[in-house]
């Protein structure tokens, strides 16, 4: 896919005698730091620090079991184009020095050694390759008003306070959130769901029982225990861990951000004041949604219920519902959040992101949607999920059998007077095609003769998320 990006852009160049430069965004989650460590070809659960010291042996593996991956971004910055690196909740771990360092050799490498390979005249220096390479902890602003952002700041499970610096009581050591406490010490150690779908765990009370019956009524194995065990250990980890609020760090994370973009600081602070509550500053919350909260009503209920049949005459023998019955009424009056009203929630941000900075297009991640839509002039997309999401347990029937992306193109021009245009696609079968749920603006259709994709105007942003 990204070789057929890179001959739209000579494409381009030849036919109108002008450069075509590509921006290629990776918008954050493109590295799991979250999933079971490999070790001698066996997958070992792991709750280790996230500090410099353990993500950089991950990433160089990373790295190293994907070569045909960091050979094709090699190639694109060899051309002259950019690649910009957006940290994700997956992989925040990208805000570290010496990982953003790491990355960057690697591709710098690749991209030398596609010029080497090209015979390619003259001689390119390793900090000009390196410049090519950009991380961004928070959102991508380019000049022409796009603003890229991988979207789980709006998600409090997954939010951090301070996006641009995320580091805890310990410095340099990334402080846990719930989403990345439920992956390392929860999901990833329950064999049979699948983590990249969130409708295979986020189950209703007959549907983990159906589960269990299906998959570990039979076996050794313990769902209750594993469950059991990972949620109360998220609980403490965050009571553990909290930090409050600090302003002089809250004013350090804009002035970075500010720093790193190029954007206004005032908009900086406009788009920081949506920003979700983190999790641990709202157990209630949390303990709802780990099933910890029914769970021990459940065992109330049912101590409670024990002790009156044991104490009472045997004619309020019947009185010992109440408690049972209690149960009923809490999840009757404090219903669940609906995993939908989280996704809700970020797609709403995109539309208050684009008015703190005036942007012209707002692309998420996170939600794993891919979407796109034009508004008034303004695009809205999300950028959607490469990941191994598939509907059945034995990963037969993938969720998406294309591969999303955002591709926007800046007609000729300069910052805001630059027209945008194009939206969603996928890559199939070796080729573009729209996504139907894409409306590019009337005057020009994104469609071109007999189907074909487009032709990719200068320059061109293309976002996609692993």
């Amino acid at each position: 896919m990204l070789d057929a990006l890179r001959d739209e852009m000579k494409q381009g160049t030849a036919r109108d005698a002008g450069r075509h430069e590509l921006t290629l965004v990776l918008n954050g989650d493109v590295f799991d730091f979250d999933a079971p460590r490999v070790i001698d070809q066996q997958s070992v659960f792991h709750d280790l620090p996230r500090s410099a010291e353990h993500a950089v042996p991950a990433m160089a593996a990373i790295l190293a079991d994907h070569p045909v991956f960091i050979e094709a971004l090699g190639r694109v910055v060899a051309d002259g184009h950019t690649v910009v690196f957006i940290s994700g909740n997956h992989d925040v771990q990208l805000t570290l020095p010496e990982v953003r360092d790491l990355v960057r050799a690697r591709v710098v490498e690749a991209a030398l050694a596609a010029l080497a390979d090209a015979s390619h005249p003259g001689s390119i220096s390793r900090a000009a390759l390196g410049a090519r390479v950009v991380f961004r902890a928070w959102f991508h602003k380019t000049p022409d008003g796009i603003i890229v952002e991988h979207g789980n700041q709006y998600d409090a499970y997954c939010s951090y306070r301070y996006p641009m610096v995320p580091f805890g009581r310990k410095p340099g050591e990334i402080q846990p959130t719930m989403g990345s406490l439920v992956c390392r010490l929860l999901v990833s150690r329950m064999g049979y769901f699948n983590p990249h779908v969130d409708s295979s765990f986020m189950l209703s009370a007959f549907g983990y029982l159906a589960h269990w019956a299906r998959y570990y009524m039979f076996s050794r194995r313990t769902l209750a225990g594993a469950w059991a065990l990972g949620a109360l250990r998220t609980v403490v980890e965050l009571v553990r861990r909290r930090e409050p609020e600090r302003r002089a760090r809250l004013r350090e994370c804009l002035a970075a951000a500010a720093q790193e973009t190029g954007a206004p600081l005032r908009a900086v602070a406009r788009h920081a004041r949506l920003f979700a509550r983190p999790a641990e500053d709202r157990l209630g919350l949390v303990a709802r949604e780990l099933w910890l909260d029914r769970a021990a009503l459940g065992l109330l209920a049912v101590a409670v219920a024990l002790v009156w049949l044991l104490l009472v005459p045997g004619w309020l023998t019947p009185a010992a519902l109440v408690a049972p019955a209690g149960l009923v009424v809490y999840e009757r009056l404090v219903p669940k959040l609906p995993l939908d009203a989280t996704w809700q929630r970020v797609s709403r941000a995109a539309r208050q992101v684009a008015r703190a900075h005036r942007a012209r297009a707002v692309i998420f991640g996170h939600t794993h949607t891919p979407e796109g839509t034009w508004e008034g002039g303004l695009f809205f997309g999300n950028s959607g999920s490469w990941s191994a999401a598939f509907e059945d347990i034995a990963c037969t029937k993938p969720v998406f059998a294309a591969r999303p992306l955002v591709w926007l193109r800046s007609e000729p021009g300069s910052g805001s007077s630059a027209r945008l245009s194009g939206g969603l696609v996928t890559w199939k079968n070796g080729r573009f095609e729209v996504r139907t749920a894409s409306v590019p603006p009337p005057a020009e259709p994104l469609r071109g003769p007999q189907g074909a994709h487009p032709p990719l105007r200068s320059p061109a942003t293309a976002a996609l998320r692993t």
